[in-house]
């Protein structure tokens, strides 16, 4: 270490965890909730749905009890569009309702609401009217909707994500509104045009937010995987700061300057893939920057040089293997990987935060960081070493960077309480609670602390000193 590291997270620092409404809620027929694109989708073989998920709609009171006994300072969740306005138009009030209660409890613990806007639960009235986030009709849309929520929850609520996860959102076509099958040069394009929406979108609520709610802070929540080279090789270096422009720093691009990665439009101009682009609207976002950016970390790349020659249009995964020319993913034995395959590298942590706010000179808070595992009861108990393990390192990195100077709000981690994992279910647990039920059986679905739930118990307690 070549600098003198502090002994505890500053007082200001806030230490929470994340949900969101979709994966942990359930209540999908109940207080008037619409339809939301997901609920379209067929069921997956072998893994649950979200209609039940953690039930959190039936046990939000029980749920944010044991969030104060953990010691929250803040806790992030996201507002269902489709419970707020089931038809992505009318107020719902039995929707505000809930969420008055939920954002009253927390107050009223001392645990400061962070609100995610949009985490991908849209509305599937809106994308049966115009085409959801491949419309510019979207952009309208978002902002009535962050409206209600501003003007009736800004009187408690200061922070506030705007989308969480925007690649995400673009490059899975059933977040979209799209199938499987319509991926391809089409669907390349749709995905850039709705990119750029969903970044219009973003100023203008932004520049609504601060309107409205005195001292807000909001900004966007991002998912960097930072590339390290695979070897010395320049072409590998080069290749690996390509990957880092387009898996995640063309989106701040927009959002904090108003302007597009010149790597990111040669890309699209390549392929005959740019967006229809107005001056006054990127002046719009140059004039509305975040307050400060949301970091979702789980994991690192790394990433070679790729050899091949021939430009392929095809439709994006989240995980692109090669991308002709540019680069290519490789393993590196040096990273060991979780039980899916995931690298696990806290330094990236260190990466990811120092590169952003080196380019965007914005304070960081990480909203999303986590371990996902087979968690097994023995005995009435999860004895999760693996996890805790997992975040006190990554912890140690925050701390670190903080040791430096650099200018980080709080931590998130994933997630709060066991939920429904997006591709595999309830068999990848993330949560400091057990919930005692399988995809195949709801059981009762009781709630069991962890042995990680006592472990950041004791971190929030003594901020973090015997890191």
């Amino acid at each position: 270490m070549y600098h003198k590291q502090i002994e505890r997270f500053p007082d200001t620092f806030l230490f929470g965890a994340s949900t969101s409404s979709f994966q942990v809620e359930g209540g999908q027929t109940s207080g008037g909730r619409g339809e939301a694109l997901h609920d379209r989708s067929p069921k997956k073989a072998g893994i649950t749905d979200f209609s039940t998920a953690s039930d959190h709609y039936h046990r939000w009171e029980e749920d944010i009890d044991l969030f104060h006994e953990l010691g929250l300072k803040v806790y992030r969740f996201s507002m269902s569009w489709t419970r707020i306005m089931p038809d992505g138009k009318n107020v719902n009030q039995e929707g505000l309702a809930f969420y008055d209660k939920i954002v009253d409890k927390l107050v009223g613990y001392g645990i400061e609401p962070l609100v995610t806007i949009y985490h991908f639960e849209y509305p599937s009235k809106l994308v049966d009217d115009f085409g959801g986030w491949l419309s510019p009709k979207s952009i309208d849309a978002y902002e009535e909707f962050a409206n209600v929520l501003f003007t009736h929850f800004g009187d408690r609520v200061k922070y506030w994500l705007t989308i969480n996860e925007q690649d995400h959102v673009i490059k899975i076509s059933e977040r979209l509104g799209l199938s499987k099958e319509s991926e391809g040069v089409e669907f390349e394009g749709q995905v850039q045009q709705a990119n750029y929406y969903m970044c219009v979108a973003t100023a203008k609520v932004i520049k609504l937010a601060h309107e409205i709610i005195p001292n807000v802070k909001i900004g966007p929540a991002v998912n960097p995987m930072p590339a390290i080279p695979a070897s010395a090789n320049p072409l590998d270096v080069i290749a690996s700061m390509t990957f880092n422009e387009l898996s995640h720093y063309y989106i701040l691009d927009l959002h904090c300057r108003g302007k597009f990665s010149p790597i990111h439009w040669k890309y699209m101009e390549d392929r005959d893939i740019c967006p229809e682009v107005k001056e006054e609207e990127l002046q719009l976002m140059a004039e509305n920057t975040p307050d400060f950016i949301g970091i979702n970390y789980y994991l690192n790349q790394t990433v070679a040089h790729s050899e091949k020659e021939k430009i392929e249009l095809r439709g994006q995964g989240v995980f692109m293997e090669e991308e002709a020319g540019i680069y290519k993913l490789v393993e590196n034995k040096e990273i060991p990987q979780t039980d899916w395959g995931w690298n696990i590298c806290p330094e990236g942590l260190s990466i990811a935060l120092m590169d952003v706010y080196n380019r965007y000179q914005l304070p960081m808070l990480i909203t999303e960081n986590g371990l996902g595992a087979y968690d097994e009861v023995v005995e009435g108990e999860i004895h999760d070493t693996y996890r805790i393990d997992f975040l006190a390192n990554h912890l140690k990195q925050i701390k670190d960077c903080l040791s430096l100077g650099f200018p980080i709000i709080g931590y998130c981690a994933w997630s709060a309480i066991d939920l429904v994992s997006g591709r595999e279910g309830m068999d990848k647990r993330y949560g400091f609670i057990y919930v005692n039920r399988t995809n195949d059986e709801l059981r009762d679905l009781n709630r069991i602390k962890k042995d990680s739930f006592y472990w950041y118990q004791n971190v929030i307690q003594e901020r973090g000193y015997s890191l």
